[in-house]
C-alpha cells in the first residue's frame, strides 16, 4: 500500500519594507495639519458671519430707536416736553434691543430737510442747532422725573451737555415748519475679535415738525 504524502505549504506573511510605516504615519500627520487648517478657516468664517449678523441686527435696532424719537418729537411740536417724550421712547426702544449700554452720544438737531444730516459739530461738541447728550447721561434715570423737573423752561433736557434749539423755540408755522432730527452713536462689541473688537454704529432719522394751524 502506498502512502501518499502531501506537503503542507507554509504561508508567510507579506513582508513590508522598512520605509512603508513611516510613509503611513507621515500621511496621517499631513492629514491632521490639513484638517486643522480647514477647521480654522471654517471657524473664522463662521465667527465673522456671526458677528456681522449681530452687527447688522444692532444697526436695525438703532435705526428703529431714532425713528421712534423723530416720530414722537416731531408730533409734539413746540411743547415743552417734546424732547422728553421723544427720547424717553427712544431709550425704551434701545433698552428693549439690548443697545442701551452701548450708547455713546445722542443728538436732537434741526435739519434742513427730510434727508438732512446731523451738523458735524454736534457729533463731537456743540452747535447752534442741536442738543447733545452723552451716553452716561442718557443712561441715567432722567425719564422717571416729571417734565418740569427733567427740562429747562424752554424744554431742553437738563442732562444735555449742550443745550440749543430747545422745543419752545422751534418754528411750527404751517408753511415753514422746521425738520426734527435725532442721531445716535452706539458701540457694538464683537463676540469674536476677528474683524475687530467693536464698531461704532451711527443712525439718524428726520421728520417734519407737525405744523400748527393758525
Amino acid at each position: 500500500m502506498r502512502v501518499r504524502h502531501e506537503r503542507v505549504g507554509v504561508v508567510h506573511p507579506q513582508r513590508r519594507s522598512i520605509g512603508e510605516p513611516q510613509r503611513a504615519s507621515g500621511e496621517r500627520g499631513a492629514g491632521l495639519v490639513e484638517l486643522s487648517l480647514v477647521a480654522l478657516l471654517l471657524f473664522t468664517l463662521l465667527a465673522g458671519t456671526f458677528d456681522y449678523g449681530f452687527g447688522w441686527r444692532s444697526g436695525l435696532a438703532a435705526n428703529e430707536g431714532v425713528r421712534t424719537g423723530a416720530r414722537v418729537g416731531s408730533s409734539a411740536g413746540r411743547e415743552r416736553g417734546a424732547d422728553y417724550v421723544a427720547l424717553s421712547g427712544m431709550k425704551a426702544a434701545l433698552s428693549a434691543s439690548g443697545l442701551l449700554d452701548g450708547v455713546q452720544r445722542v443728538v436732537v438737531f434741526r435739519a434742513s430737510s427730510e434727508d438732512g444730516s446731523v451738523p458735524a459739530g454736534c457729533k463731537t461738541g456743540s452747535g447752534p442747532n442741536c442738543q447733545v447728550i452723552d451716553g452716561n447721561q442718557f443712561r441715567t434715570n432722567w425719564e422717571a422725573l416729571t417734565v418740569e423737573s427733567a427740562t429747562t423752561d424752554s424744554g431742553c433736557l437738563h442732562i444735555a451737555s449742550h443745550q440749543a434749539w430747545c422745543p419752545t423755540t422751534r418754528n411750527t408755522a404751517q408753511a415753514t415748519a422746521e425738520f426734527y432730527g435725532v442721531w445716535v452713536q452706539v458701540r457694538h462689541d464683537y463676540l469674536f475679535p476677528i474683524i475687530g473688537d467693536d464698531v461704532l454704529i451711527e443712525r439718524s432719522a428726520v421728520m417734519r415738525i407737525e405744523p400748527e394751524v393758525n
